[in-house]
């Protein structure tokens, strides 16, 4: 009965909002000339046009009507783009347009009512916030306080796979990355381990796992109540109260996107067994085989940031990038932009733009090896070919110790370790699931051999 009402009454709805729409006389804003787009349905826009991916469904938008493209989705514009020189226009040159965000559903219910420096709208509480992280928590100085803690979690990660390792049965490296990306995070903001020795114990770990996992996946809905107010009232899925409930149980702001980073790099790296022959190779020659490799390593080890790079080509922690909104009016590319557009930045799709990459679905970290054998940044660069940090007012305060992290337990991993897929597969599943992170959809597993003397693991 619940189906048929609901269908009967969207039904109604349309049917209504296409008489009103042939009959309302058009504004006079109507004849700035907006930027291309796919035609729009009454009401919905082009909300049904956006699948379980909405990453690839924008992407193909973007090959067929151009670098930027206008949507409209229910009652909000909207634009998206996977073109560099657009998204260097959208984050700097007019950063100060673009800087604010939308105040979306899962904002209020899962960042403390958009409380969070990452989600909050631009204005002075979000210059605050940003102000303290930058000033205060996240300087250099700061981080490496906790250099002590860093290499402690990365030498318990080793032990763990070693120990792991000797049972001959494949690694859920999900699990192990995760609790290695989660406790440098927990014992920085809480001084508390929630995975290994001296942990909190498995249960109150797992549950916090599923929470930060649950708040991702949320946070990366294209929620239909952000677009049509109506559809609240509707909710014939329960996503806002599952929101409400997520968001009652997280108590801190971590991340897993070092996490998917790392199991990504570690699933291509093992689908391609020279990569990971060139890795160790370049970490024999800088590190040697008779001790761990330190932070203080990870900056003469270029091939393995090429790895990194080729990775957040690839596989781009979050699809799309937090979305904007404008502060006012403006212009991009001679197109009108309305006030509170909201934009979307395809980030997974730039990364596999046939117009600035060959062979896109390859795993060729050599293609970011400088012709001049300088050190290889971790970042968007000049170009904009890649954006895994973001860039301008909203670039991630976070990324250096993203990066230190991503590093480091690859490092350990690679030069600790050979790794194969486990008997009887020949490749590995690299099938994804979309949300704020985009982690593969089943976990890595793969069989560890060591590769050093056993006394270089204690």
């Amino acid at each position: 009965m619940d189906l048929i009402f609901l269908c009967s009454f969207l039904l109604i709805a349309t049917l209504v909002a296409h008489v009103l729409q042939r009959r309302w006389p058009k504004s006079k804003t109507k004849t700035k000339t907006l930027p291309p787009g796919p035609p729009r349905l009454p009401i919905f826009g082009n909300l049904l046009q956006l699948g379980q991916q909405p990453h690839r469904d924008l992407a193909s938008l973007c090959d067929k009507y151009g670098p930027l493209v206008y949507l409209r989705l229910g009652n909000v514009d909207a634009i998206t783009t996977n073109d560099p020189d657009t998204i260097r226009e959208i984050l700097l040159g007019q950063d100060d347009v673009f800087a604010s965000r939308p105040r979306t559903l899962a904002a209020v219910h899962l960042a403390y009512g958009c409380g969070d420096v990452a989600l909050a709208p631009f204005g002075p509480q979000w210059k605050r916030m940003r102000r303290i992280c930058m000033e205060q928590l996240l300087t250099i100085k700061r981080l490496d306080s906790f250099s002590k803690q860093r290499e402690e979690e990365a030498q318990h990660l080793v032990q763990d796979v070693w120990a792991q390792s000797r049972t001959g049965k494949p690694i859920d490296l999900r699990e192990v990355l995760g609790g290695f990306s989660m406790n440098n995070v927990t014992r920085m903001l809480l001084g508390k381990q929630y995975f290994g020795a001296g942990s909190s114990g498995p249960q109150e770990a797992a549950e916090f796992m599923h929470i930060t996992h649950e708040l991702f996946r949320l946070l990366g809905l294209i929620y239909l109540g952000d677009y049509l107010p109506f559809w609240r009232w509707i909710d014939p899925l329960g996503c806002e109260r599952k929101m409400m409930e997520v968001g009652k149980d997280m108590i801190a702001a971590a991340t897993d996107t070092s996490a998917v980073t790392n199991e990504w790099a570690m699933a291509e790296v093992i689908k391609n067994p020279n990569v990971l022959r060139k890795i160790q190779e370049e970490i024999d020659s800088v590190v040697g085989r008779e001790r761990m490799v330190k932070e203080s390593d990870l900056t003469h080890l270029n091939y393995l940031r090429c790895v990194v790079r080729e990775t957040f080509r690839m596989h781009p922690a979050g699809p799309l990038l937090i979305p904007h909104e404008s502060l006012r009016p403006t212009t991009i590319q001679g197109f009108h932009i309305p006030a509170q557009t909201r934009v979307f930045i395809n980030t997974h799709a730039l990364g596999r733009n046939r117009k600035i990459w060959a062979d896109v679905d390859e795993f060729r970290p050599e293609r970011h090896w400088p012709a001049d054998g300088s050190r290889v940044e971790i970042s968007h660069g000049a170009d904009f070919k890649i954006l895994p940090f973001s860039a301008g007012k909203r670039k991630c305060p976070g990324a250096p110790l993203g990066v230190t992290l991503v590093l480091m337990a690859l490092a350990r991993l690679f030069h600790c370790f050979n790794w194969t897929p486990p008997d009887g597969e020949t490749t590995i599943d690299t099938t994804e699931v979309y949300g704020m992170t985009m982690p593969k959809a089943r976990p890595l597993l793969a069989v560890a051999t060591p590769r050093l003397a056993d006394h270089t693991y204690h």
